[in-house]
C-alpha cells in the first residue's frame, strides 16, 4: 500500500471515530450527514485524479471559458474528511438520508484516468452524474457504471477524453432519462447496445464514432425528444421507423455524409420533412441534416410543416431548385431557416414575408440572383440574415433598414449597387442609423456608393463589435475625433481599399480587436506608435498592404500573443525587422515584401513554431544567410520562403533547408484544398511562377514554394533541397551560383515551375529532370550548361527559350545540332526517317499548308459578303478574349501580367445546351476549359484529347452522358480534372495522368465504376489492354486520314484567320 493509501487510511479512520461519537447529536437534531462508505467512496475516486494546469487555449476552446473567470478554483479543492461530503463542491446529498444523490463535476479542472475498480460507482443511489469538460485521457468507460441501474437518471460524459468500447453494462440503467456520451473518442459502440430505458427523453451520441446503419433499438425509445448523432459515419437510407418516435422534438442528423455511399436521401427520403412520411408533424420542431448529401430538388411544399421550428439543410451540394415559394395562408412558425452551401437557384420568391416569425435567415453561398425583395422587410423578428456569395442585383430594398431588431448582417460577394449612407441626413434613405442593435456588418465585395465617415457610424452603433467594408465601393473618412463612443467588444475591422487618408485613430479604443485589415488604401506617414495597444494580446492579424506608410516599424508586438498574421507588404518602411515579433508564438505569417528594409537576415525568427511563410522580397537585406545556435530546429513548419530581389550573399542556407519538414513530406490532397486562414480570414500573396507574378487570393497549405532568385548567392546547388519533395515552385534565378545542376532535384516530384536561370552553372541537364511529371515551366537559360537536353515527357512541351544562353547546349527544342558522339539513340519508332510503305510526314505538312491556303481564301470571300451563322456566340471557339481574373484547376488566380502563351475559355455558369463540338479538340495550345454549370448532353468528344496542352479541365455540373474517353489519359499537363455531376457511364480510364485524380473528379456519376472511386466494375466492363490499339491501320505507316486531317485542320485554321485579318482590317496584299 502506498504511503498516500495509508494516510488516507488513517485519516478516514479518524472521521469513522468523530462520525460516531457525533452521531447521536445529529440524530437529535434530525440531521443526516454523508455516511462513511460514501465519503470513502469519492475521497478514492479524488485520489487518482489531479487538477489542470489551465492553458489560455484550454480555456479559450471550452464552454467553460465563463466558470474559469479570476478566483474560480478546481473543483475539488474542499474535498477533505474535515468537512461533511454533503457539503463539497459538485456534492448533492438527499436531507432526509444522507446518501449522495447527485455529482456535478462538470467543467472541474480534473486531469487523470478512472480505473475499472473505481470506487464512483460505490454510491447506491446517485441519480445525476455529470463529468462533463474533464481530462480523463486515455480512459474506459468502467463496465461498473451498471451497478447504478436502479439509481440513475441523468448521465453526461460528454468531452471527458473516455476511449474503447461503450460496455454493454450500460444498456442496464433502466431508469435514464438523459444520456450523453458525445464528444468522446470510443472506438466503438457495440452493435448490441440496448439502451432499454422507457423513460429516456434525451439521447445524445454525437461524435461517438457510430458507423453504419441507424441502431434500430433507438426506435424503440418512445419518450424519446431529443435524438442527436450529428459527425458520425452513419450510412445507408434513413429507415422510416423513425416516424415510431411520437414525442421526438429535435432530431440532428448532420455531418454523417463523408463518402458517396453515405446517407445518400434519395427522393423517397426527401420526403423526410414531410409529414406524410413521417407523421410527426405534431411533434418535431427542429430538424437539422446538414453535410448529410441530400439529393435532388427541394420539395415545394417544405415549409407547409406546421410546427416544425428549426430546419437545416446547409452543405448539401446537391440539394437543388428554386426557393421554394411560402403558402399565404399557412401559420408556420419557422424562426431558424439555413439553406446554405446548396445549389439552390433563381430568385427569392416575394412570398418569403409570409415567414412572418423568423430570427435568422442564411442562404448563402447559393446560386440566387436577381433583386432582393422588398417582402424581407415583413420579418420583423429577423435578427440574422446571411445573403452572402450569391449574385443578387439591385439595390438595398429600404424596407431592410426598418428591420430594428437586426443583430448580424452579411451581403458579402454580391452584385449589389446603390447608395448607403449612415446618417439619416445623407442624400439616400438607406441609411444605417436606425439599425442600433447590429453586432455584425459584412457588405464587402459589391458596388455600392457612399462616403462614410466612421467615428459616426461608431457612434450610431453602439453595440457594433464588427464591420467588414473591403472593395464595396464605399469611401471611409475619419475626423479623428476626441469624444465619440466606440464599443470595447470591437473585435474585427476591415477597411481594404475603402480610400482611407489617415490611421482612425477609434481603432486605439478597441481593445479586444481580433482584426485589423486597412490594406489598399491611401494612408501616409508613419505607423502611429499606440498600434501596440489596440486589441491588447487579442489581435491575430494586422493588414497594412500597400499604402504609403513611411519610417521605421515601431518595435512593440512583444504583447500580442495571440498575432497569427503580420502583413505590411507594398509600403515604403525602413530599418529593420522589429525583434519583439519573437515573442509572438503563434505568427503563421510575415509578409513584409515590398519595402525598403535594410537588415540582416532575421535568424530569430526561426524560434517561431508556427510560422508558415516568410516574405522579405524586395527589400535591401544583405549579408549571408547565418543559421543560429539559439534554435536547434528553426523553420520546421515554414511553406513559403521569399527572399528575392534582395542583397544577400555567400551559400544557399543548407542548414535551414534540413530543416524544411513541411516541405518534405508529400501529402496526399484532400478533395477539398485546405487554405491558410485566421478567423475565417485566407492570406494571399503574389509569387513568381512559370514566368510570371501571381496573385494567389487564398494560399492553399499545399503550395510550397522557395523563392531566393535576384540575390548574390554563390557556390553549388545543395543536394538537401532534393528532400524537399511537395516544394511546387523553386526559383534560384538571377544569382551567382556553379557547379552542376543536381541530379537530386529530380526527387521534387511535386514541382511545377522551376528557374534556375542567369546563374554560372555548368555540365549536363540530369536525364532525370525529364521524370518530373508535374512539371510546367522550366527556365535554364543563361547559364554555361553543355550536351544534349533531355528528351521525353515533360521536355518535350518546353521551347528554345526554357534552355537559350547556353552556346554548348544542343538538341530539339535548340537549333544547334548535337555532334555524332552527343547523339543519344531514338526510341524504336521515335525517328524522323519515314516508313517504308507508309505516308511521310511531308504529305502531312503539305495537306496541311494547302488547306489553310484554302481557309484564308474561303474565309475571305465568305467574310467579306456576309457574317456566317457559325460565328454566332454558339460557336464561340473560334474567337475568344481572357481577362485579368480566370477559374483555373477550381480557383480563381488573379494574373497582374497576362502571359501570350496562357490561353483560356471558361463558360461556366450559363445556361448552354445541346453538345460539346468535336471542334473544340483542335485548340490544341488550350490552358484551360471551363464549361461546368450549363445544361450539356451527349458524349465527351474524343477530340478533346488532342488538347495536348490542357492543364485545367472542367466539365462538371451538366448532363454528359457515355463513357470517359481513354484518350484523355494521355493528355500529359493535364493536373486538374472535373467531371463530377453528369450521367457518365462505364470504367474510368487507368494511367497517366488519370491515376492522379481522387474521387472529387468523378463523384455524382453514379453508374461510373474503378479506382478512385469505391465502386467496382462489373467483370464484363474490364477492358483489356489490346496491343497496339488502333483502327486498323497500316503496319507501320500513316494512312489517308492523317493526311484528310491535317488538309481539314488547315482549312478550318485558314477560315479563323481569314476572319482574325477582316476583323482587325484589309490586308494590303489584297
Amino acid at each position: 500500500m502506498s504511503n498516500n493509501s495509508i494516510m488516507l487510511f488513517f485519516l478516514l479512520s479518524l472521521f469513522f471515530i468523530a462520525s460516531t461519537s457525533s452521531s447521536s447529536s445529529a440524530a437529535v437534531n434530525n440531521t443526516h450527514k454523508c455516511s462513511v462508505q460514501q465519503t470513502l467512496a469519492l475521497l478514492l475516486f479524488k485520489q487518482n485524479l489531479s487538477s489542470i494546469n489551465f492553458s489560455s487555449e484550454y480555456v479559450y476552446y471550452t464552454p467553460c471559458e465563463d466558470w474559469l473567470g479570476s478566483g474560480y478554483k478546481p473543483m475539488m479543492m474542499n474535498w477533505n474528511t474535515s468537512t461533511n461530503c454533503c457539503d463539497w463542491n459538485g456534492v448533492t446529498c438527499d436531507h432526509s438520508t444522507g446518501d449522495v444523490i447527485g455529482l456535478d463535476l462538470s467543467c472541474g479542472m480534473l486531469l487523470g484516468t478512472i480505473h475499472p475498480n473505481t470506487t464512483l460507482f460505490h454510491l447506491p443511489r446517485l441519480q445525476r452524474l455529470n463529468l462533463a469538460y474533464n481530462d480523463f485521457f486515455d480512459s474506459q468507460l468502467p463496465a461498473d457504471i451498471g451497478r447504478l441501474s436502479n439509481s440513475l437518471t441523468h448521465l453526461n460524459i460528454s468531452y471527458c477524453g473516455f476511449t474503447g468500447q461503450v460496455p454493454t453494462d450500460i444498456s442496464h440503467l433502466h431508469k435514464l432519462v438523459s444520456l450523453d456520451l458525445s464528444r468522446n473518442e470510443f472506438t466503438v459502440l457495440p452493435t448490441n447496445l440496448n439502451i432499454s430505458s422507457s423513460s429516456l427523453k434525451l439521447l445524445n451520441l454525437q461524435n461517438t464514432g457510430l458507423q453504419g446503419n441507424l441502431p434500430h433499438n433507438i426506435f424503440s425509445l418512445q419518450s424519446l425528444e431529443t435524438l442527436d448523432l450529428l459527425w458520425n459515419s452513419l450510412t445507408g437510407h434513413i429507415p422510416s421507423e423513425i416516424s415510431l418516435l411520437p414525442k421526438l422534438v429535435y432530431l440532428d442528423l448532420s455531418a454523417n455524409g463523408n463518402g458517396i455511399d453515405n446517407l445518400l436521401i434519395q427522393p423517397h427520403i426527401l420526403r423526410l420533412v414531410l409529414p406524410t412520411y413521417l407523421n410527426i408533424s405534431s411533434s418535431l420542431r427542429s430538424l437539422h441534416l446538414s453535410s448529410t448529401s441530400l439529393q435532388g430538388k427541394l420539395p415545394d411544399n417544405i415549409f407547409n410543416l406546421e410546427y416544425l421550428e428549426e430546419l437545416d439543410l446547409s452543405a448539401n451540394s446537391n440539394l437543388s431548385g428554386p426557393f421554394p415559394k411560402v403558402n399565404k395562408s399557412s401559420s408556420i412558425p419557422l424562426r431558424w431557416l439555413d439553406l446554405s452551401s446548396t445549389s439552390l437557384s433563381g430568385e427569392i420568391p416575394t412570398s418569403i414575408g409570409h415567414l412572418k416569425s423568423l430570427v435568422s435567415l442564411d442562404i448563402s453561398y447559393c446560386r440566387l440572383n436577381g433583386s432582393l425583395p422588398k417582402s424581407l422587410g415583413n420579418l420583423k423578428y429577423l435578427g440574422y440574415l446571411y445573403l452572402s456569395n450569391n449574385k443578387f442585383q439591385g439595390n438595398m430594398p429600404l424596407e431592410l433598414f426598418s428591420l430594428q431588431s437586426l443583430v448580424r448582417l452579411s451581403l458579402d460577394n454580391n452584385q449589389l449597387t446603390g447608395q448607403i449612407d449612415v446618417l439619416d441626413n445623407g442624400p439616400s434613405l438607406q441609411t444605417f442609423q436606425r439599425l442600433t442593435n447590429l453586432t455584425y456588418i459584412d457588405l464587402s465585395h459589391n458596388n455600392f456608393r457612399g462616403d462614410w465617415e466612421l467615428d459616426a457610424l461608431l457612434s450610431s452603433l453602439p453595440n457594433l463589435d464588427t464591420l467588414i467594408l473591403s472593395q464595396c465601393g464605399i469611401s471611409v473618412t475619419t475626423s479623428n475625433a476626441s469624444k465619440h463612443y466606440v464599443n470595447p467588444g470591437f473585435q474585427l475591422l476591415s477597411l481594404a481599399s475603402c480610400s482611407l487618408k489617415v490611421f482612425p485613430v477609434s481603432i486605439r479604443a478597441m481593445t479586444n480587436l481580433q482584426l485589423l485589415d486597412l490594406s489598399n488604401n491611401d494612408i501616409q506617414g508613419h505607423i502611429p506608435y499606440w498600434i501596440g495597444e489596440i486589441g491588447r494580446n487579442l489581435l491575430s492579424v494586422l493588414n497594412l498592404t500597400n499604402n504609403l506608410l513611411t519610417g521605421t516599424i515601431p518595435n512593440v508586438y512583444k504583447d500580442w500573443s495571440w498575432l497569427e498574421g503580420f502583413i505590411l507588404n507594398g509600403n515604403q518602411l525602413e530599418g529593420k525587422v522589429p525583434t519583439s515579433l519573437n515573442k509572438c508564438q503563434r505568427l503563421k505569417v510575415i509578409d513584409l515584401g515590398n519595402n525598403q528594409l535594410s537588415d540582416t537576415f532575421p535568424s530569430w525568427l526561426g524560434g517561431l513554431p508556427n510560422l508558415q511563410a516568410l516574405i522579405l522580397k524586395s527589400n535591401n537585406f544583405y549579408g549571408g544567410i547565418v543559421t543560429s545556435s539559439k534554435y536547434n530546429f528553426p523553420f520546421q513548419s515554414l511553406r513559403v520562403l521569399d527572399l528575392s530581389h534582395n542583397g544577400f550573399v555567400r551559400q544557399l542556407p543548407t542548414k535551414y533547408f534540413q530543416n524544411f519538414n513541411a516541405m518534405k513530406n508529400v501529402v496526399k490532397k484532400n478533395t477539398e484544398p485546405t487554405y491558410m486562414s485566421t478567423n475565417n480570414v485566407y492570406y494571399s500573396v503574389i509569387v513568381a511562377m512559370k514566368g510570371v507574378d501571381l496573385y494567389i487570393p487564398q494560399l492553399s497549405v499545399d503550395y510550397k514554394i522557395v523563392d531566393l532568385s535576384n540575390n548574390k548567392f554563390e557556390g553549388e546547388i545543395p543536394n538537401i533541397i532534393g528532400n524537399l519533395k511537395s516544394l511546387i515552385v523553386l526559383n534560384l534565378s538571377h544569382n551567382n551560383l556553379t557547379g552542376r545542376i543536381p541530379h537530386a532535384l529530380a526527387n521534387i516530384s511535386e514541382i511545377e515551375s522551376l528557374d534556375l536561370s542567369w546563374n554560372q552553372l555548368t555540365g549536363e541537364i540530369p536525364q532525370s529532370l525529364a521524370d518530373l511529371t508535374f512539371l510546367e515551366f522550366l527556365n535554364l537559360s543563361q547559364n554555361h550548361l553543355v550536351g544534349h537536353i533531355p528528351q521525353g515527357r515533360q521536355f518535350n512541351t518546353f521551347d528554345e527559350y526554357s534552355f537559350g544562353g547556353n552556346p554548348k547546349l544542343c538538341g530539339v527544342p535548340l537549333p544547334n545540332k548535337c555532334i555524332e558522339h552527343l547523339q543519344k539513340p531514338q526510341p524504336e519508332g521515335d525517328g524522323d526517317g519515314e516508313e517504308e510503305n507508309g505516308f511521310t510526314w511531308k504529305v502531312v505538312v503539305t495537306g496541311y499548308g494547302c488547306g489553310t491556303l484554302l481557309g484564308i481564301v474561303l474565309g475571305y470571300l465568305m467574310l467579306s459578303t456576309r457574317r456566317p451563322k457559325w460565328s454566332t456566340p454558339n460557336k464561340i471557339f473560334s474567337k475568344f478574349q481572357c481577362h485579368e481574373e480566370c477559374a483555373v484547376k477550381g480557383v480563381d488566380l488573379y494574373f497582374p501580367q497576362l502571359l501570350v502563351d496562357y490561353t483560356i475559355i471558361d463558360l461556366s455558369d450559363n445556361k448552354f445546351h445541346g453538345e460539346i463540338p468535336d471542334i473544340t479538340g483542335y485548340l490544341k495550345s488550350l490552358k484551360v476549359l471551363n464549361l461546368s454549370h450549363n445544361s450539356l448532353t451527349g458524349r465527351i468528344p474524343h477530340a478533346l484529347g488532342l488538347i495536348s496542352e490542357i492543364e485545367s479541365l472542367d466539365l462538371s455540373w451538366n448532363q454528359l452522358t457515355g463513357e470517359i474517353p481513354q484518350s484523355l489519359a494521355d493528355l500529359t499537363f493535364l493536373e486538374f480534372l472535373n467531371l463530377s455531376q453528369n450521367h457518365l457511364v462505364g470504367r474510368i480510364p487507368q494511367g497517366r495522368q488519370f491515376n492522379t485524380f481522387d474521387g472529387y473528379s468523378f463523384g455524382g456519376n453514379p453508374k461510373l465504376c474503378g479506382l478512385p472511386l469505391p465502386n467496382k466494375c462489373s467483370e464484363h466492363l474490364q477492358k483489356p489492354q489490346l496491343e497496339g490499339d488502333g483502327d486498323g491501320e497500316e503496319e507501320n505507316g500513316f494512312t489517308w486520314k492523317v493526311v484528310v486531317m491535317g488538309y481539314g485542320c488547315g482549312a478550318l485554321l485558314g477560315i479563323v484567320l481569314g476572319y482574325l485579318m477582316l476583323s482587325i482590317g484589309r490586308p494590303k496584299w489584297f
